[in-house]
């Protein structure tokens, strides 16, 4: 009966040391929070980053920005040289923007991957090519309480520009309502003149 109890607990050992190595593997790759989910008040990180820079007014609704370093934001997620913009409708975070930023030499194009990658170890894995360097186009992952869209693309001028776009339903109409009330006032504004 001991030998029994032994070979039990023996057993019961790995599936614990298993399951742990699986929780930490898991954790590891989780998505990153960004500290702030969509619908937060600006309150949850202004004295961290100060108040967000305002980019565009129509009627009451403001738009405004908040820039951060990703990698410092999302430490264990190799977001190097990537920025992370929050913009804030109204004062309420309705998406969040990563952007990777341009070479040194903006005669030679990027061959950066990095959003790319995070974008497949935390969304989902697509098709781009033999070669993903040279991958250019748009992928959109649809979540229950969010999406999410990747974009790799050529600015015109030959360099490439590779974002990534999270929001949800709510906030990008009301973002959608807001820019299309922008371009409204800003034709009635020309018509005028």
């Amino acid at each position: 009966m001991n030998k029994y109890n032994f070979k039990m607990s023996s057993f019961i050992k790995k599936i614990v040391i298993i399951s742990i190595f699986f929780f930490i593997s898991f954790k590891a790759y989780a998505a990153c929070k960004f500290e702030l989910e969509l619908g937060d008040k600006v309150s949850k990180i202004e004295k961290k980053y100060g108040p967000p820079f305002p980019l565009e007014f129509v009627g009451d609704d403001q738009l405004g920005l908040i820039a951060a370093d990703a990698d410092e934001v999302c430490p264990n997620h190799s977001l190097k040289d990537v920025a992370l913009e929050y913009r804030f409708l109204n004062d309420e975070l309705a998406a969040v923007n990563l952007i990777s930023l341009e070479p040194d030499s903006d005669t030679k194009k990027s061959k950066k991957t990095t959003i790319m990658n995070y974008v497949k170890r935390n969304y989902g894995n697509f098709d781009t090519g033999q070669n993903p360097e040279s991958y250019i186009g748009y992928k959109v992952f649809e979540r229950t309480r969010q999406f999410v869209v990747y974009q790799r693309m050529d600015d015109g001028s030959g360099l490439i520009q590779e974002e990534m776009y999270i929001s949800n339903n709510k906030y990008d109409q009301l973002l959608a309502e807001f820019f299309n009330k922008l371009e409204e006032d800003m034709a009635e504004s020309e018509s005028q003149n």
